[in-house]
């Protein structure tokens, strides 16, 4: 018999872990250009895993963006 290959969508659970989390900072402007500060945004590391596998590198880049925002909307509540 031969080997049949296929891509097909699966729907499943995984957990998401917060490795590290940095809070957003808030910018500072001053009528003096030399002492303002650009705002930074918050910043996260996360490890996704199946089971006890780590799937983090293998997730689209879209499916991560989705988890960091959700993760940051569970660190703000």
């Amino acid at each position: 018999m031969s080997v049949i290959s296929f891509t097909a969508e699966v729907t499943t659970c995984v957990t998401v872990d917060v490795l590290a989390y940095t809070p957003p900072i808030r910018g500072r402007y001053s009528n003096l250009p030399e002492l303002c500060e650009p705002a930074e945004p918050a910043d996260l590391e996360l490890r996704v895993t199946l089971g006890a596998v780590d799937v983090t590198e293998a997730l689209p880049p879209d499916v991560l963006d989705a988890l960091r925002a959700e993760a940051l909307d569970q660190l703000a509540s």
